[in-house]
This record gives C-alpha cells, sequence and structure tokens, in this order.
C-alpha cells in the first residue's frame, strides 16, 4: 500500500484538532540550539512558550490546506472513567508547564478563527478524543480529524478522515482497511476504524497505560480477525475472540485475559454511549481578529511570527465560518 503523504482534503472540509495531544507532543521537543524546552519563555509575561510555538507552527501549515474551519479541543484537567477503570492508566499530570501554555491556546487561538472546546473543564473527566468523537459524529460536512494519536483512526469512516502531522499520513475511508493492515494488524479479513479499538484493547498501549493481555500479539489478533463472523460490534468481537482463543490452545490455562480485553475495550472504544451522550452544544464561531492576534505575539515576544505577520496570518483569513450547531 503507497501512503499518502500530506493531505489532500475535501473541499469544505472541518478539522477537528487534537489539542491536547499537539501541546504534549510539542511542549517537550528540543529547544532552539538543544535548549531546555521549559526554559523558552516569554521576556514580557516570562510564562513557558515553547509548546505554544510548535501548536501556532502546526495550525499554520494546517490552515495553509484551506479547510473550511478548524476546531480544537481539549482534555479536562481531571481523571476520568478510564482511571477508575484502569489502575495503571495514565493519570493527569496537573503539569503547570503544560497548563499554562494550554489556556494560553485556550485564550488567543479564537483570534485566529479557531475555536477552543474543553480546555475550561466543560466536560469533566473527558479527553479530547471522546469530544472529537461526538463532533464527529453529529458532523455534516466533511471532517479531517487531525491527531498524532492512533487512537483517533477508529473514527474514519463515512465523511471522516484521519490526519496524522508528525507521519504526513493521509486516512481515508477508502484507505483505512489497507492502512490499518500494513501499519498495525496484519490480517486477511476486512477491517474498519472501529477495529482499532479493539486492536488497542488486546495488544495494549503503553503510551496511555493500557497493559496487553497476554499471550496474544498483532499476528496472534489478526488470524483471529480471520475466523470473526461478520457483522459484530467490538464487544461482541472480544467475545468471539475469546472462542477462537480457547479453541486454539485448547487450554484455558493459555489463553489471554479476555476479561482484561473487555476492560480495556471500555477504555479504547470511541463508539460508546458515554461518546453519543456529550452534549456540545453550539460550538462558537470566532472569526480571526488579526490585530488582537498580534498583541499576543507580542506579549509572548514571538519575533519569528512578527516578522512577516501579514503573510503569517493571511491563510488564517481565509478561513469560512459555517453555521455549525451540535446536535
Amino acid at each position: 500500500m503507497k501512503i499518502a503523504q500530506g493531505p489532500t482534503f475535501p473541499p469544505g472540509v472541518t478539522c477537528y484538532v487534537d489539542l491536547t495531544g499537539f501541546l504534549h507532543r510539542l511542549a517537550y521537543m528540543p529547544g532552539p540550539h538543544g535548549l531546555n524546552p521549559q526554559r523558552v519563555t516569554s521576556r514580557i509575561t516570562g510564562e513557558p512558550t515553547w509548546g505554544i510555538v510548535g501548536t501556532f507552527n502546526q495550525l499554520h501549515t494546517l490552515a495553509e490546506q484551506r479547510p473550511a474551519r478548524v476546531i480544537a479541543f481539549a482534555d479536562s484537567p481531571q481523571d476520568g472513567f478510564r482511571a477508575e477503570l484502569l489502575p495503571d492508566y495514565k493519570r493527569k499530570s496537573g503539569s503547570p508547564y503544560l497548563g499554562r501554555q494550554l489556556e494560553r491556546l485556550a485564550q488567543c487561538l479564537p483570534h485566529l478563527g479557531i475555536a477552543v472546546v474543553g480546555a475550561h473543564n466543560e466536560f469533566p473527566g473527558m479527553e479530547a478524543e471522546d469530544l472529537i468523537a461526538r463532533a464527529v459524529k453529529s458532523a455534516r460536512e466533511p471532517a479531517v480529524v487531525v491527531s498524532y494519536d492512533k487512537d483517533l483512526l477508529q473514527l474514519v469512516g463515512e465523511n471522516v478522515n484521519h490526519f496524522n502531522p508528525y507521519k504526513k499520513h493521509f486516512v481515508t475511508p477508502a484507505s483505512i482497511n489497507a492502512y490499518l493492515k500494513q501499519e498495525f494488524l496484519p490480517t486477511e479479513a476486512d477491517l474498519t476504524g472501529h477495529d482499532m479499538a479493539v486492536f488497542l484493547a488486546c495488544t495494549g498501549d503503553e503510551s496511555d497505560g493500557i497493559r496487553p493481555i497476554g499471550g496474544i500479539g498483532p499476528v496472534t489478533l489478526g488470524h483471529y480477525y480471520e475466523k470473526l463472523p461478520g457483522g459484530l460490534m467490538n464487544p461482541e468481537k472480544i467475545e468471539a475472540l475469546r472462542a477462537i482463543d480457547l479453541e486454539a490452545k485448547k487450554n484455558a490455562g493459555k489463553a489471554a485475559d479476555w476479561t482484561q480485553a473487555q476492560l480495556n475495550l471500555q477504555a479504547t472504544d470511541l463508539n460508546t454511549e458515554l461518546q453519543h451522550g456529550i452534549d456540545l452544544g453550539t460550538i462558537p464561531e470566532p472569526r480571526p481578529n488579526k490585530e488582537a492576534f498580534r498583541q499576543v505575539l507580542e506579549d509572548l515576544t514571538m519575533q519569528s511570527f512578527l516578522k512577516q505577520y501579514d503573510r503569517w496570518f493571511a491563510p488564517f483569513e481565509a478561513l469560512r465560518q459555517p453555521s455549525l450547531a451540535m446536535a
């Protein structure tokens, strides 16, 4: 399979950005000339800025693709249902370094015409991925989920695509089957985005603290997938995989921990009543405000953006602001 390099977005697309994921990755990248990123600060306010710089750069690259709209989503600062389900699940760090930068992004991204959802703990315990899952379920326009996180590949389906800004992989409904086989789950079975949740539930996700269920890796899981009956929902797939595993090993003591797999699935699956029940309301539609954002850059002493500010801001001015209400 040839993986699409760089985005080729459908016309009129709305981009749904995992803002927390952006910040967590970009805030810890090496600073200028190898400087500790936590020492990159505004000379005026003293606040940390390195994650903000990276986020501005990524959003600018995204805006150059001329989407109709960009909406950013943030994690709640509170531990949620996943931490209750799984003792090893990643806990909220409460890092002031990240927290201050997220607060600043929530304050200034509307000046770029980008609404920010979830940064003020409007949805306690929910993560950006949950909010994005709910948003794209209600979207009437073509959607691109923009995230470094493989979890969000499960949202790829009718009218919904995924773009990883780091790998430059653009995954569409037409390519999701081949992409999952190449990158994660080698199998002759047909795969959809939903199968990413099952894959993670079985093989684990170290970055999130989801432990593997033991005795089953991607190759074995791929073989088991070829024996699954069609039309199963994800919880039913776990039960069917349990039966296949027991039949293959002939010994319950050698089987994987499928009880753990069901618990893991509750944490990995983004197509559950928990996401369906989120009420996003009507997402704001901020207009780009060139002078207000210039002041932000001056406060943050970001001279590199200010040197060619008119040219830099232009892609954000081009964003349309269609009406978009989330039921």
